[in-house]
């Protein structure tokens, strides 16, 4: 086995540029003009208005995959012009098969990574590392984001107002954008020069190309590899103020509960968002009252280890400008976030979940002095024998040596008598392009707890596309307590891990991955508590599939009796256990793609055997479909058992300004069915009615047959000045 291992790793290496193969030519940092234009052009995503013509475009697009620095396979023609209140971006996609174009997504938001995209990268203060991001696929279906500090993900549920239409077309397809410059933050200078980057996908082929920055070592949110836009003069934000007050009418029925209220009215008014412009860079929010019946029920989950559950945060309020807020560990999870001193589920929210009502909250973000800044401060009000709580986050980020930064933060939570008070440091340091070292810091003062608790991070990580290596240690003291924040485990967290990805270039194989990962907890005591160890072996074909072989080496001690299953508690001791996972990927751009998981091996004194079930179908660009199915089927010795945590997701869009969705969830671990019926009209780019039933019904338990139900209409109307 390990001759044959060998062998691979032998012809695979070659394809590493510094192991043998020729270097591509080097990536290129060009820069386009923008052309102010005294008529605007009608959006409607065909470039026959008089303005566009004349103007020179940028065409010069290379692969960054499959072949790094190849000419794209079609070509690309872009042009930008702008006038006092808008830019204007326009793109033909020449395409010689314009009948295979994908475009099966008209769910605005939705992050289109299943069809044909153009996407534009605007980095408006020219730091080399935030942007704007704005995506259109060849129905017009529009995305937006954020990037900020060259993070390895978009900030996707920024939402602003700006328009674009696309066309398909006998040669391909063509794209109009309008983005008005009050959407975006730029600094006051007469003559502006920013970031610009462009991205398109021809997802028949699997193909991505740039126009800037193609090299495989980056990806399209590193901001630091773009070209650049100069031309634009004399532009400002026009808007100074926008409010957006909602109001809310519908019924409740609430009967699962210790004290049900059976059929009640709901009747809301309230200010999701006030918005005021203090200066070009510094944007104050109001928020008084705030509703949140349009938001996403959360995906249920089955916990079958002693660490604490994870929830993504979906409610506007809090998600926009939440980066400057926000200060955690950066590198190498190993999983969730193991700390993260800013989590604004805390806020509004009880412990299980439930909403508590939120009286008020301010919030300030951007920059000023040469800092990025980000303030928020929410009262919330009582609920189910609550004491109102106040909260207040203060976060400050100083840029420094091109990609770097450090910071501070401090929190303060107060209500019912306890005040909880977190105060923090945090560095990120970039080295050599491909080298982060980033350490934290944080002291936590809390009235439940007689002494200062710790909680101290530092980490470094190489990245490039070929090698990846990086370890982390984490240092929690046992009552670390962050009152706005989110603590997974109070112990000591030690990880390494390191990648091997070469590209063969044959075989109808785009990369290999050999990936192993240890990851260490000890308690306050440095007596080992778990360990982790897989090896991931994976394989990424050009035809956009994927297969990963992982097996998995575990230890675990118990140091008290844990209920681990419906009536099952697995008593305290020492555990090791082996298993394998096989994970299968098809390629997200045909009608019918998935991920099929299934883990097989010894659990603790016992074994466990996991399926796991994706489904992503979109027989057309009105309907979608996403089945998901997990059984966990578990025999210990202190008993067996098996867990059940079904989905489903549909999605109807009569248009990119009516959709309708639904999901359905039932977890036999939480003893719950849950349904959501949502239908969005969109009729202006940031107002929406929406029409949400709610209802969760439990399946055991002291509120069997049980279910609390709501229907709900709710409406905004913004106004500008």
């Amino acid at each position: 086995m390990t001759r044959a291992w060998l062998a691979l790793l032998c012809l695979c290496l070659p394809a590493h540029p510094a192991l043998g193969q020729a270097h591509p030519p080097p990536p290129t940092f060009p820069t386009a003009g923008a052309v102010k234009v005294a008529t605007a052009p009608l959006i409607d995503g065909r470039l026959d208005d008089a303005v566009w013509q004349g103007v020179q475009a940028s065409t010069d697009f290379r692969q960054r995959e499959p072949q790094a620095g190849a000419a794209a396979s079609e070509p690309t023609a872009v042009r930008i012009i702008y006038d006092s209140t808008h830019l204007y971006i326009a793109a033909e996609l020449t395409d010689s098969a314009p009948a295979e174009i994908r475009a099966s997504e008209l769910r605005r938001d939705n992050t289109l990574e299943s069809d044909d995209t153009f996407s534009v990268l605007l980095d408006t203060y020219l730091d080399s590392r935030n942007a704007f991001v704005f995506r259109v696929n060849p129905r017009g279906t529009r995305f937006d984001a954020l990037v900020r500090n060259e993070a390895r993900f978009y900030y996707a549920d920024w939402d602003e107002q700006w328009t674009a239409a696309a066309a398909i077309t006998e040669t391909g397809w063509t794209v109009e954008m309008a983005i008005p410059f009050k959407t975006l933050r730029f600094t006051g200078a007469t003559d502006q020069t920013w970031g610009l980057n462009f991205e398109r996908v021809i997802k028949r082929r699997n193909e991505s190309v740039y126009w800037a920055g193609w090299s495989r070592d980056y990806s399209f949110h590193n901001v630091s590899q773009a070209g650049q836009l100069t031309g634009l003069r004399e532009i400002r934000q026009a808007e100074r103020l926008r409010i957006r007050p909602y109001v809310v009418a519908g019924v409740q029925d609430i009967d699962a509960a210790a004290t049900g209220t059976g059929r009640t009215g709901i009747g809301e008014v309230g200010i999701d968002d006030l918005r005021v412009a203090v200066t070009s860079n510094l944007t104050a929010q109001l928020t008084v009252n705030p509703d949140f019946a349009q938001t996403e029920v959360d995906a249920q989950q089955v916990n079958l280890t002693r660490f604490s559950l994870f929830f993504p945060e979906k409610r506007q309020f809090f998600i926009e400008g939440a980066d400057s807020l926000r200060m955690g560990v950066g590198l190498l999870h190993f999983g969730p976030p193991p700390l993260d001193l800013f989590y604004s589920r805390n806020i509004g929210l009880s412990p299980a979940g439930t909403p508590v009502p939120v009286h008020a909250g301010v919030k300030l973000t951007g920059k000023a002095a040469g800092f990025d800044v980000g303030a928020l401060n929410v009262q919330t009000g009582s609920s189910d024998g609550r004491d109102g709580e106040n909260f207040t986050v203060g976060r400050v980020r100083k840029e420094v040596l091109g990609r770097s930064y450090i910071g501070a933060i401090a929190t303060n939570r107060q209500g019912g008598g306890v005040r909880n008070t977190v105060v923090g440091a945090d560095a990120r340091f970039t080295f050599f392009d491909h080298l982060n070292v980033m350490g934290l810091v944080a002291r936590a003062d809390d009235d439940r707890v007689g002494t200062a608790q710790w909680a101290t991070q530092i980490g470094a990580e190489w990245r490039d596309d070929f090698f990846e290596l990086g370890a982390n240690y984490i240092d929690v003291d046992p009552q670390f307590t962050a009152g706005v924040g989110f603590v997974r485990v109070r112990e000591r967290l030690t990880g390494v891990r390191g990648s091997m990805r070469p590209r063969p270039g044959r075989w109808g194989v785009r990369q290999f991955e050999l990936t192993p990962s240890v990851v260490w907890y000890h308690d306050e005591a440095r007596v080992l508590r778990s360990r982790d160890a897989q090896l991931t072996l994976a394989t990424a074909f050009e035809s956009g599939d994927r297969i990963e072989v992982v097996p998995v080496v575990s230890h675990e001690r118990v140091v008290r009796p844990f209920p681990i299953g419906p009536g099952v508690v697995l008593p305290a001791g020492e555990y090791d256990w082996q298993a394998v996972a096989l994970n299968v990927r098809t390629f997200n751009g045909r009608k019918a793609s998935g991920t099929l998981s299934l883990s097989v091996g010894d659990f603790y004194d016992g074994d466990k055997r996991t399926l796991s079930l994706t489904g992503d179908l979109r027989p057309s660009a009105r309907l979608s479909v996403n089945p998901s199915y997990q059984v966990n089927d578990v025999v210990l010795g202190a008993g067996a058992f098996r867990t059940h945590l079904l989905g489903l997701r549909a999605n109807v869009s009569f248009s990119t300004s009516l959709l309708t969705s639904a999901f359905v969830q039932y977890n036999s671990a939480g003893q719950l069915a849950a349904t959501q019926v949502r239908l969005n009209y969109i009729f202006r780019t940031i107002d929406n009615v929406y029409l949400v039933l709610n209802e969760t019904r439990y399946t055991e338990g002291v509120f069997d047959g049980l279910a609390n139900r709501s229907l709900v209409m709710k409406v905004t109307y913004s106004l500008h000045r």
